[in-house]
C-alpha cells in the first residue's frame, strides 16, 4: 500500500491511501494537533464522510487501531509479530534503568530505535505516552520496533 504525504503550508500535513475496496482515506494533521479523516468512495471527488478528532482523541484511536487496548493475559512478557514489526509487553523491574525516569531521560528511541507506545501500571494506563511520562518499577511497557531494535531495548534496559 502506498501512502502519499503532502505538506499543506500553514495547515499541517495530509496523508492519503487507497483501500483494497478502492476507497481513498485522507488524514489531515493540523499544526494545532486537530485531525480530520476524509473518506472518498471510488471515483468520487467529494468526501462521503468526515471525522474531526482532537489530538487526544486521535491518539486514543491510534492506540485502538494498533492494538494496545488488547493486552494478552501474561505475567511478564508477551510478543506480537507483524511482518517486520514486533510489539512486546515487558515488565519493568526495580533494577531496570527505566525505573524512576521519564521516556525522554532514558532516550529510548535515540538509543534503541524502539518506541514505547503504551504504559500500564497498577493504577495507570497511558496510551501513546509523551516524553515526559515517568516509568516506575512494576509498570508494563508496550514497545514496538523491528526485532533487532526490541532486542537492543531489552538489553539496554535490563528487561529479560
Amino acid at each position: 500500500m502506498e501512502v502519499r504525504e503532502v505538506e499543506l503550508p500553514g495547515i499541517g500535513m495530509k496523508f492519503s491511501f487507497e483501500t483494497a475496496e478502492g476507497e481513498t482515506l485522507c488524514v489531515v494533521i493540523h499544526k494545532t494537533g486537530r485531525r480530520e479523516i476524509y473518506r472518498f468512495l471510488p471515483g468520487q471527488d467529494t468526501p462521503d464522510s468526515v471525522i474531526e478528532l482532537s489530538d487526544k482523541e486521535a491518539r486514543e484511536l491510534g492506540a485502538i487501531l494498533i492494538g494496545t487496548h488488547f493486552q494478552p493475559d501474561v505475567h511478564d512478557t508477551a510478543r506480537l509479530v507483524m511482518k517486520e514489526l514486533t510489539i512486546e509487553w515487558l515488565k519493568v523491574s526495580s533494577e531496570s534503568p527505566l525505573a524512576g525516569k521519564t521516556i525522554q531521560e532514558n532516550r529510548v528511541r535515540k538509543l534503541t530505535g524502539a518506541t514505547i507506545i503504551a504504559l500500564f501500571g497498577p493504577t495507570k494506563k497511558v496510551l501513546n505516552p509523551g516524553p515526559e511520562t515517568r516509568i516506575e518499577a512494576g509498570d508494563t511497557v508496550v514497545v514496538i520496533g523491528e526485532q533487532p531494535q526490541i532486542e537492543q531495548f531489552k538489553d539496554r534496559f535490563a528487561l529479560h
